[in-house]
C-alpha cells in the first residue's frame, strides 16, 4: 500500500479551510473556542484545580506541565489578578490571599461536590455540567476578541438573514427614535372589560373603600348596599363573614371572570363584593394551612395595616414627625425640628396650589391588598380552591352595581391613580429630553470611545478638574441631569406609584429611624476607620471561645458556647447566619411533616414515592440527576412524574406502587387542566407531592448554606476578602473627612424620606403631576453639590489612583475587543496550522455545517417560544405600558453605539441572550416543557453527527493560543 504524503495531506487540508466562507469559518472558530473553554472550566471543578492551574497558587512544575489553561490563564492574569482592589495590596498579601484563602476554599468546596461517575469523562456530559452562563460570557468575550482570516468580513459584510437568525425583538430592542408615545393607554372603566388585564382569566381590583358607620361593624354607608343587611344572619354561615369582628372599613373588590366560546369570543362575568381587612388575614391563614409549600415559597405575605392612611391633606405645621431623635445630626433637639420645618416650607413653596382636602381613606392599604390579590390569582391551585371561592363569592354580599357613594369613591381613587401615572409620564418626558440633549453631546465622545478606549479616562479625569457641577462639560453635566432623573423616577415608582409602595417606604423609614447616625458619626470622626472596621471584622470572625462578654442577646459566655456547640458555628458571624438558616429549616420541617402526616399518609400508600423524592433531592451523583432530567426533556414529560417512575431511582416500584402512580398521573392531568373546583380536588394528590418536592429542594439549599457557614475555609475567605478589598478603599476614605460625608448623607436621607412621606401621606392627593415631579427632583437638586464635592474630593485624595485604575481596567476590556481593528495579527488564529493532518475533510464539513444549521434552528425555536410567552399576556395594563416606556427610554439612551462598534457581533449577542432565556425556562408549564423537549431533540440530532473531526483541532490550537495570548497585552 502506498504511504500518504504528509505534505500533500497538509496542502489538501489548507485547501478545504481556504474554501470555507466567512460564516463557516466564524462558526468553526466559535466551536473550537467553546470546546477549549469547556475543557478548561471542567478542570476547575477538580479538587486539585488550583495546583493544575499553577501560579499564584501552590503548585509544582510537574503538576502544571500536563495541563494548559491558555484562555482562563489570560483572563485571570489580565482581569482578575489585576483588579485594582486586589492589585493595590502588597505582593505578599496578594500571594497569601490566593494560596492560603482562595485555594483552600476552592479545594474544600470541590471535594464536597465532585462525583466519581465515569460519565463525567464524556465531553457531552462535561458541557452540560459546567456553568453555562460563565461559559457563554467567556465565549462572547473570546469570540469577539480573537479572529480568523475571514472573521472581519463576517463581522462587517456577511449577516445572516432575519428569517434564519430569528432576531428577537424581546431581547434586542434598538429604538431608532427617542420620541415617547403621545399618550398612555386609557384607564378602563368598571365595565370596560376589554381594557382589563387578566391573569388565569381573572381580574381582581379593589375599586373602592367604604366606611362602616354603626358600632357593631356590620353596617354600610350606602343605601344601595344596605338592602343586603336583611341577609345579615344568613351571611354568618359563610367562612368569610363581615360580622364576626368589629371593623371600620371594607374593601370593595370587583371580581371579573372571562370565558371564551368556541369562536374565541370572550364573555365576562363581573360583580362587587366587600371584604374587611381581617377577612384578608383569614384568607391568608387558611391558604397557608392548605398550601404550606406554595404560600411559603411563591406568595408574598399579606400587607400590614398602615398608620396615617386616611388620605386627607393636613396643615403644614402638622407635617413630618416620622424621624426619631436618633436620626438628627446634632445633639441639639431643636436643630432637627428646624431642619424639618425648613424642608417643609421649601417643599410647599415648590407648588403654588392651595391644598384641597380629599378623603381617600385606606388608599395605600387598598393598593397593597390589590397587589396581594393579584399575586394570589397567578396560581391555579389557589383560585380554584374552596377557600378562595368563599372569599370572592357570596351571593348575600355581592352586588352588580356600585351604589352612588361607592361609585363616587371609586371615581376619586381612579383620578388619583391617573395622576400617579401622569407623574410617571412627566418623568419620562423630562428624561427623554435629557437623553436627547445627551445624544447631541455624545457624537464626539462616541467617536473617541470607538477609536480610543482611553476616552473613558479623559472623562473621568474631568472629575478632578471640576469641584462643582456647574464647572462640568456639557456632556457630563447632561449625564448628571439624566442620572438625577433616573434615580428620582425609580424612587417615585418604588415608593409612591406601585401597589406595595407603602410597605417599602415604611420599611425604609423604620430602618432610617433606628439607624444610630450619631454614634456612627462620632466613631468616624474620632477613630481610625481602618482600625475600627478591622476590629469589627475580627470580632465577627474570631473563633469561639474568644470572648466572655454578653453579645447580641446572649446572657453570657456559657450561653454563647452552648449556641456554638449546638449549631457548630465557629464564630459570631457564622452563628448569626446559621441561626437564621435554622429558623427557615425548622419551618420547612413543620411543613414537610404536615404534608406527610395530613395530606400524604393514607396507610403508607405514598411512602415509596416520598422516598424517591427524597432520594432524588439528596442524590450525590449528579450524573444520575442529569440523566433523569434528560429523560424528562426527551419525552416532554413533567420532571416530577419522571423521577417518580424512572428505573434510575430507588426504591423499585411494586405492582401496587405502579397502580398508585397511575392515580398520580391522572391527578397531574387534572392539575394541568384546572378550570374548576372539581378538577382542583382531583389534582390535589399531584400538587401535594409537588409541594413536598419543592420544599425538600429549598431545604437542601439551606442545608448546604449551613454546611458552608460551618466550614473554617469560608470564614477565612470572608475575612481575607474583606481585608483585601476593604483596605485600599479605606486608605482613600480616611483622607476624605468621611464623617462630614456621612453627615451629608444623613441630611439627604432625612430630606428624601420626609419628602416621600409627605407626598405619600398627603400632598400627592391634591398636587398636579408636574408639581410632584418638581418636588421629587428638587431633593436631588438640593444635595447634588454635596455628592459631587465628595466624588471630587475622593478623586483628588486618591494618591494610589484606585478609582482611575478601575476605569483603566474597564478600558482594557474595550481595548481587547477593538484590537482586531488596530493590530489584527496579535489576535488572529491560524486555523491552518491548528488543523492536524488526520482530519476527515468530508466529515469535518458535515459536522461544521450541521452545527451552523442547528444553531439557526435553535434561534428560531427560542424566538417562537418567546413570542408565545409574550402572547400569553395579550392585555397590557397602564403600569405595564409605563414600564415598557421606561425600557424603551433606557435602551435608547446611547442609540448610536452598536455591538459592531465595540467589536461584538450582533448574532453572538443574540446567542448569549438566548442562553439566558433558555436557562430561565423551567418545567412548570407545558410551553416550557415543549421548549425543553425541542431543544433536547435538537441536541440529540447534533450529537448524532458528533464532533470528532472538530475536536482534533484542540491539541494544536491549545498550544497556539498559549503563545498568541502571552504576547497580547
Amino acid at each position: 500500500m502506498a504511504s500518504t504524503n504528509p505534505d500533500m495531506t497538509t496542502e489538501m487540508n489548507n485547501d478545504i479551510l481556504s474554501d470555507l466562507n466567512p460564516t463557516q469559518e466564524h462558526f468553526l472558530k466559535k466551536y473550537l473556542l467553546e470546546n477549549r473553554l469547556t475543557q478548561e472550566l471542567h478542570l476547575l471543578s477538580q479538587p486539585n484545580c488550583c495546583q493544575l492551574f499553577g501560579p499564584p497558587f501552590k503548585s509544582t512544575p510537574e503538576q502544571t506541565e500536563e495541563y494548559q489553561f491558555p484562555l482562563l490563564r489570560f483572563f485571570f492574569d489580565n482581569f482578575i489578578a489585576t483588579f485594582p482592589f486586589i492589585a493595590t495590596n502588597k505582593a505578599e498579601d496578594q500571594l497569601s490571599f490566593w494560596q492560603d484563602t482562595v485555594q483552600e476554599f476552592l479545594e474544600s468546596f470541590n471535594l464536597k461536590n465532585i462525583s466519581d461517575s465515569q460519565e463525567r469523562q464524556d465531553n457531552t456530559t462535561k458541557r452540560r455540567q459546567i456553568n453555562k452562563k460563565m461559559l457563554s460570557s467567556l465565549l462572547l468575550f473570546y469570540n469577539s476578541m480573537l479572529i480568523t482570516e475571514k472573521d472581519l468580513d463576517y463581522l462587517h459584510n456577511e449577516h445572516l438573514k432575519p428569517s434564519e437568525t430569528g432576531a428577537l425583538d424581546k431581547i434586542r430592542k434598538k429604538p431608532s427614535s427617542l420620541e415617547i408615545g403621545a399618550s398612555l393607554e386609557d384607564f378602563g372603566g368598571l365595565d370596560e372589560y376589554e381594557k382589563m388585564k387578566f391573569t388565569n382569566d381573572l381580574n381582581l381590583n379593589i375599586v373602592a373603600v367604604k366606611r362602616i358607620n354603626n358600632q357593631n361593624g356590620s353596617g354600610s354607608d350606602s343605601a344601595g348596599a344596605s338592602r343586603w343587611n336583611i341577609f345579615k344572619e344568613v351571611s354568618r354561615l359563610s367562612p368569610y363573614s363581615n360580622n364576626t369582628v368589629r371593623h371600620n372599613y371594607e374593601f370593595v373588590i370587583q371580581y371579573t371572570k372571562r370565558e371564551a366560546d368556541k369562536e374565541g369570543t370572550y364573555h365576562y362575568t363581573s360583580y362587587f363584593i366587600p371584604r374587611p381587612y381581617h377577612e384578608f388575614k383569614k384568607l391568608e391563614h387558611d391558604l397557608k394551612k392548605k398550601y404550606p409549600g406554595l404560600m411559603s415559597t411563591d406568595v408574598p405575605k399579606l400587607p400590614e395595616k398602615l398608620k396615617r392612611d386616611d388620605g386627607i391633606s393636613r396643615k403644614p405645621e402638622l407635617e413630618l414627625s416620622l424621624l426619631s431623635r436618633n436620626s438628627s445630626f446634632d445633639t441639639n433637639e431643636d436643630s432637627t425640628q428646624d431642619d424639618l420645618s425648613f424642608k417643609t416650607a421649601s417643599s410647599l413653596a415648590l407648588g403654588s396650589v392651595t391644598p384641597e382636602p380629599q378623603s381617600l381613606a385606606r388608599e395605600r392599604l387598598r393598593l397593597a391588598l390589590r397587589g396581594y390579590l393579584n399575586n394570589l390569582i397567578k396560581h391555579n391551585e389557589i383560585i380554584h380552591s374552596d377557600i378562595f371561592y368563599h372569599f370572592v363569592f357570596n351571593p348575600h354580599l355581592q352586588y352588580a352595581k356600585l351604589p352612588p357613594t361607592e361609585l363616587h369613591d371609586y371615581e376619586n381613587r381612579l383620578e388619583h391613580e391617573k395622576a400617579k401615572a401622569e407623574t410617571q409620564l412627566e418623568f419620562q418626558k423630562q428624561t427623554a429630553t435629557a437623553i436627547i440633549e445627551l445624544g447631541k453631546n455624545f457624537d464626539e465622545f462616541k467617536k473617541k470611545l470607538i477609536m480610543n478606549p482611553e476616552a473613558l479616562t479623559e472623562i473621568f479625569e474631568e472629575i478632578g478638574k471640576s469641584p462643582k457641577v456647574e464647572n462640568l462639560s456639557p456632556l457630563l453635566k447632561t449625564f448628571v441631569e439624566w442620572s438625577k432623573l433616573e434615580v428620582a423616577a425609580t424612587l417615585y415608582q418604588v415608593f409612591l406609584s406601585v401597589d406595595n409602595s407603602s410597605e417599602w417606604l415604611l420599611k425604609c423609614r423604620k430602618f432610617h429611624a433606628l439607624f444610630p447616625y450619631n454614634i456612627v458619626y462620632g466613631i468616624l470622626k474620632f477613630t481610625n476607620p481602618m482600625k475600627m472596621v478591622s476590629r469589627i471584622i475580627d470580632l465577627l470572625l474570631a473563633n469561639f471561645p474568644s470572648f466572655s462578654l454578653p453579645l447580641f442577646g446572649f446572657s453570657g459566655s456559657k450561653e454563647l458556647a452552648d449556641a456554638s456547640k449546638s449549631t457548630k458555628a465557629r464564630n459570631l458571624l457564622s452563628l448569626m447566619f446559621i441561626m437564621l438558616l435554622d429558623e427557615d429549616l425548622n419551618d420547612f420541617k413543620k411543613e414537610l411533616k404536615t404534608l406527610k402526616d395530613e395530606k400524604l399518609s393514607s396507610n403508607m400508600k405514598y411512602e415509596a414515592f416520598l422516598q424517591r423524592i427524597e432520594n432524588y433531592v439528596n442524590i450525590a451523583d449528579e450524573s444520575v440527576v442529569e440523566s433523569i432530567k434528560e429523560d424528562s426533556r426527551n419525552s416532554g414529560e413533567d420532571l416530577l412524574l419522571t423521577l417518580l417512575s424512572t428505573d434510575r431511582l430507588e426504591p423499585v416500584l411494586n405492582a401496587q406502587d405502579k397502580s398508585t402512580f397511575t392515580d398520580i398521573a391522572k391527578s397531574y392531568q387534572s392539575y394541568e387542566e384546572i378550570k374548576d373546583k372539581e378538577k382542583l380536588s382531583e389534582s390535589e394528590l399531584y400538587f401535594n407531592l409537588k409541594q413536598y418536592w419543592l420544599i425538600l429542594l429549598r431545604k437542601k439549599d439551606k442545608d448546604l448554606m449551613k454546611q458552608l457557614w460551618q466550614e473554617p475555609e469560608l470564614t477565612r475567605l470572608i475575612k481575607k476578602f474583606l481585608t483585601i478589598f476593604y483596605q485600599p478603599l479605606m486608605r482613600v476614605f480616611a483622607k476624605c473627612d468621611i464623617h462630614l460625608v456621612f453627615k451629608d448623607f444623613q441630611r439627604f436621607m432625612d430630606d428624601l424620606l420626609s419628602e416621600l412621606t409627605q407626598l405619600s401621606e398627603e400632598d400627592m392627593y391634591y398636587m398636579s403631576p408636574f408639581e410632584i415631579f418638581e418636588r421629587s427632583r428638587a431633593v436631588f437638586d438640593r444635595h447634588e453639590n454635596a455628592l459631587w464635592g465628595f466624588i471630587h474630593n475622593l478623586y483628588v485624595k486618591d494618591d494610589e489612583k484606585l478609582f482611575l485604575n478601575i476605569i483603566k481596567w474597564i478600558e482594557k476590556f474595550l481595548y481587547m475587543l477593538r484590537i482586531k481593528f488596530t493590530d489584527s495579527p496579535k489576535v488572529t488564529i491560524d486555523l491552518k496550522s491548528a488543523m492536524p493532518p488526520d482530519v476527515d475533510q468530508s466529515l469535518l464539513l458535515q459536522q461544521l455545517n450541521q452545527r451552523i444549521t442547528k444553531t439557526l434552528q435553535k434561534r428560531s425555536i427560542l424566538k417562537q417560544y418567546l413570542n408565545k410567552k409574550a402572547q400569553s399576556d395579550e392585555i397590557v395594563g397602564t403600569q405595564d405600558a409605563l414600564d415598557d416606556q421606561w425600557n424603551y427610554l433606557n435602551e435608547g439612551m446611547l442609540p448610536e453605539i452598536t455591538g459592531g462598534d465595540l467589536g461584538i457581533n450582533d448574532e453572538d449577542i443574540d446567542d448569549f441572550n438566548l442562553l439566558h432565556k433558555e436557562t430561565e425556562a423551567n418545567t412548570d408549564s407545558a410551553l416550557d416543557r415543549d421548549l425543553q423537549m425541542k431543544l433536547s431533540k435538537l441536541e440529540k440530532e447534533l450529537d448524532a453527527f458528533g464532533t470528532s473531526e472538530l475536536d482534533k483541532f484542540d491539541v494544536l490550537l491549545r498550544t497556539q493560543l498559549d503563545g498568541l495570548l502571552k504576547n497580547t497585552h
